[in-house]
């Protein structure tokens, strides 16, 4: 995702921190100027933000390490000041193994509560009568909960475990993009197939986004109504895949096959590419060295920007080496992410060892454009 940068990895995971993640640490110094916190209750805030974030890379861990079970991999995770994100290649093919895919990070939440709680139980500190007030002031800040004086640490125990707590059950409210949408829709596909129960578990979603609209609009909160509005176009927008991908699932890379294609070669200018480009209709090339042995591909946007910076040189030095190939019989839904993921607009296609002809990602707009 751009605008990301990679922190850490994690069994082989890479995550990620969006830079629009650091406003929550100038929204925390605001407060502490405004609110006159002193030194020492600022850092026990910023501690605290961290800690919850951190919670939330295990809630995504508990998505990816359990989608890893099945197969599907993760590209990476990525924090940004709405909560976090586990990008995964491609959705679980069963239902039931979405369903525990789905609940894996909400269940994650939960057993952090009952680990922290332990603390209150065996504290002479703090008693389970605290907990629940805490929780009960965090839910409604207006309630007339009496909480005694408590120390930093055992607030940001208390606010942990409330936290976590909330975070479980909204991310089980059946909407997408919240854990809860995609249970409901495992569920529902058991019966009906993953395309209905999409648009099923899209329509709730859609709903009850419009009920926070609405109420964010009603109580003047902006954030309420902008929270509405991202899970009516989370939920809009994962019906919209849905349908993208049981459309490409119906066809395989032959249907847009193009066997008569443009080679490049390492040894030719920019110059002669240029000419190449602009003559014709394709926008992406394979890169082949003299003795016809695919080496790269050079892509619309690598071409763009060569042309532009007006940079000289062979073809050799431009080539993205790193491409990703198809066989003739794979499913369009194959060829698709690998374009998506890999930022590759065209794919060298295979058929019993031997090069037959390209797929690009012009062919399979034009494509799916005549299935509409």
């Amino acid at each position: 995702m751009r605008g990301a940068f990679q922190i850490a990895r994690v069994f082989g995971i890479p995550v990620q921190i969006h830079w629009t993640f650091l406003l929550v640490f100038v929204w925390v110094f605001t407060l502490s100027v405004r609110e006159d916190w002193g030194v020492w209750s600022t850092v026990w805030a910023v501690l605290f933000v961290m800690a919850l974030f951190f919670c939330v890379v295990l809630h995504e861990f508990g998505h990816a390490l359990t989608a890893r079970r099945f197969g599907v991999a993760t590209r990476d995770i990525i924090l940004s000041p709405i909560g976090g994100v586990a990008r995964l290649d491609k959705l679980p093919e069963r239902p039931w193994e979405e369903f525990l895919v789905a609940i894996a990070g909400p269940l994650v939440n939960i057993a952090i509560v009952f680990l922290l709680s332990a603390y209150p139980l065996l504290s002479s500190e703090l008693s389970i009568q605290q907990l629940f007030d805490f929780f009960r002031q965090t839910v409604n800040p207006n309630s007339n909960v009496f909480l005694p004086e408590l120390s930093p640490f055992n607030y940001f125990i208390l606010g942990l475990i409330s936290l976590n707590f909330i975070l479980a059950l909204f991310n089980m409210l059946p909407a997408f993009p919240m854990d809860g949408g995609r249970v409901l829709r495992a569920l529902l596909s058991i019966k009906i197939g993953r395309l209905k129960a999409t648009y099923i578990a899209a329509n709730v979603g859609k709903l009850f986004a419009l009920v926070l609209i609405v109420y964010g609009i009603w109580e003047f909160s902006l954030l309420t109504s902008f929270i509405g509005l991202f899970v009516f176009v989370t939920a809009s927008n994962e019906y919209r895949m849905v349908k993208l991908e049981d459309t490409l699932s119906r066809f395989t890379v032959s249907d847009i096959l193009r066997r008569n294609f443009t080679p490049l070669f390492e040894d030719e200018s920019p110059e002669k590419v240029q000419q190449q480009f602009k003559l014709g209709a394709e926008r992406n090339f394979l890169v082949f060295d003299e003795w016809q042995n695919i080496k790269g591909i050079l892509t619309e946007q690598q071409l763009a920007a060569i042309f532009k910076n007006k940079r000289s040189g062979k073809v050799a030095a431009f080539q993205q080496r790193h491409y990703e190939p198809v066989l003739l019989q794979d499913s369009l839904k194959i060829a698709w992410a690998k374009m998506q993921w890999s930022n590759q607009g065209i794919l060298p296609v295979y058929d019993k060892g031997r090069l037959v002809g390209v797929a690009d990602e012009h062919g399979l707009n034009y494509f799916l454009k005549q299935q509409r």
